[in-house]
């Protein structure tokens, strides 16, 4: 059953990024037709080789997608039970045929068997998979502080599960939209001349969204200018941002008053001189001779 859940998470799942690894992580601990395995947030953090908040990042956007539901809640040492229902029953197709459920694979051009026949000047030897033309390897992405993503469709190019880490890479065009509930935040930023590369995640779009609602664009701008200016190497990624606004306190209610200090507590920087101890010997020496010094000007 673990294969035909992963099989149905190829073919049929919509997901894409880390969402997309979260479907098939978990597919591969299904072992019966109901479609159900329970894995908590370690666990995923473990196969994907990535931090918490991008672990459960990934995991809010595959539940958002409807592909992935959430069997039973998560109580004590019970970690969540997650149910994929697109592959209740579901069987995978043999080797070679279309799938028996969901829409048919396309055939491959050319014979059924051998490479496919050149069709110009040095084409050289037709090495893809069986049906379609061979998949191309995403191209790398910016720097190594953006952590771009595998891209969704890349099929048999997806590096294994286990062997992933938080730099995965994802196409440049599925990246690089900025939702617009979170362009009027861009906006703020780039124009207070913080100029980022806001290539984020679908997963990790869903985050800033929710930020946004607890905080408000306000306060994320402002502490995102202020960590930019903080930087000692400068900011080239969003991400950077994501740590300092899960830290932010929710925005006050409207209306609130803001707390001030009363006047008797204000600071001062005069320290008053405490004439009720009794004053030391050098203290009276000094007294003395300027005493001293007074009346000698004023006999001159």
């Amino acid at each position: 059953m673990t294969l035909d859940a992963q099989d149905w998470v190829w073919r049929h799942s919509r997901t894409k990024g880390n969402a997309r690894l979260v479907m098939l992580a978990i597919a591969d601990t299904i072992t019966g037709p109901d479609a159900l395995a329970s894995m908590g947030t370690a666990e995923i953090m473990s196969r994907l080789n990535v931090s918490r908040s991008t672990a459960r990042a990934a995991v809010d956007a595959a539940l958002a997608s409807k592909e992935l539901e959430e069997d039973e809640p998560a109580v004590g040492s019970r970690p969540t039970r997650y149910k994929i229902p697109g592959a209740v029953n579901y069987t995978r197709a043999p080797r070679g045929t279309g799938p028996k459920s969901g829409p048919k694979a396309p055939e491959a051009p050319g014979p059924e068997s051998g490479p496919l026949p050149a069709t110009g000047p040095n084409l050289g030897p037709s090495t893809g998979p069986e049906s379609g033309p061979p998949a191309q390897d995403p191209e790398p992405l910016y720097g190594a502080e953006s952590r771009p993503l595998w891209g969704p469709d890349s099929g048999p190019h997806h590096s294994p599960i286990d062997g992933v880490n938080e730099g995965v890479r994802e196409y440049r065009a599925e990246v690089a939209t900025i939702p617009a509930k979170a362009r009027p935040l861009v906006d703020r930023i780039t124009a207070a001349g913080v100029l980022v590369a806001w290539t984020l995640a679908p997963g990790e779009w869903i985050v800033v969204e929710a930020l946004m609602k607890r905080s408000g664009a306000d306060m994320l701008a402002t502490a995102a200018v202020q960590a930019a200016a903080r930087a000692r190497k400068g900011v080239a990624h969003a991400r950077y941002f994501l740590r300092t606004w899960q830290a932010l306190p929710p925005a006050p209610e409207a209306g609130t008053v803001p707390a001030t200090a009363p006047a008797s507590l204000a600071p001062s920087n005069v320290i008053p001189l405490d004439r009720s101890q009794p004053r030391g010997r050098v203290a009276q020496s000094v007294d003395y001779l300027a005493e001293a010094l007074a009346a000698m000007e004023a006999q001159q």
